[in-house]
């Protein structure tokens, strides 16, 4: 199913927050086997409008950030179309699930039962910790320090870099308290942080994936693309 192209937009933006959430941030604080300097938390960011589509997003982890998840919600109408997604997002180390609760694009349902599983390289793996970043990789980003911000209550690093090298006035501005993403401004879309804590339990059902999904694994999307064919939508227990 294709999407629109705003919520392309909204997915771009989640998806920056993913893998730069990680590249830069607090310096220090973060032990060597962990990604964030505070064991467990919560970051609830305020829900952002844009053209009648709203997104609203959470951020669960533990371990220092090993295991990680977001619950992302998409809706709105859009030139008469309503439209709904509800997304979970869940790293745990190098390896990471996505999955859909519901995906309603104005078509009726069209939720898939399957969870999508990647393996992150080395080399985003490498990013995922201020510490070990690279003088290469912040030439290539042009990663820029722009002092210090206050946002939920959290003085974090408040950084810039240019993701994409073909335009690199358009700066992606984000600022990160102990590497805890709270603020991520690209453009109009933007994320920001209403209220984060830490050293809180969070529950284990968080990171664990649905019953009743399909697991699908990277290699099987190619060849799926390659192919031209259409999932299959719960033909399979999950297996864990």
């Amino acid at each position: 199913m294709k999407k629109s192209i705003l919520l392309f937009a909204f997915a771009t933006l989640a998806v920056a927050v993913i893998t730069t959430s990680c590249n830069k941030g607090g310096k220090g604080g973060a032990p060597a086997n962990g990604i964030f300097g505070e064991k467990s938390g919560m970051v609830v960011y305020k829900p952002f409008d844009m053209m009648g589509v709203k997104m609203s997003q959470t951020l669960y982890f533990d371990d220092y950030g090993q295991k990680e998840m977001r619950e992302t919600v998409i809706e709105g109408n859009m030139m008469g179309t309503a439209m709904k997604q509800h997304s979970i997002d869940i790293r745990e180390g190098n390896i990471s699930y996505h999955y859909d609760l519901e995906n309603n694009m104005g078509q009726g349902d069209a939720t898939s039962k399957e969870v999508y599983k990647a393996t992150l390289t080395d080399a985003v793996m490498e990013q995922m910790n201020f510490a070990s970043l690279s003088d290469k990789w912040k030439k290539t980003l042009d990663y820029k320090e722009e002092g210090e911000e206050t946002v939920a209550g959290f003085k974090g690093i408040k950084y810039s870099i240019a993701p994409d090298s073909l335009n690199p006035a358009n700066r992606l501005i984000g600022v990160h308290y102990k590497n805890i993403p709270l603020k991520i401004v690209m453009g109009q879309l933007e994320m920001v942080a209403d209220k984060a804590e830490f050293g809180v339990k969070v529950p284990a059902e968080k990171f664990k994936l649905p019953e009743g999904y399909t697991v699908v694994d990277e290699n099987t999307l190619k060849q799926r693309d390659m192919q031209g064919t259409e999932p299959e939508t719960g033909t399979d227990s999950l297996q864990q």
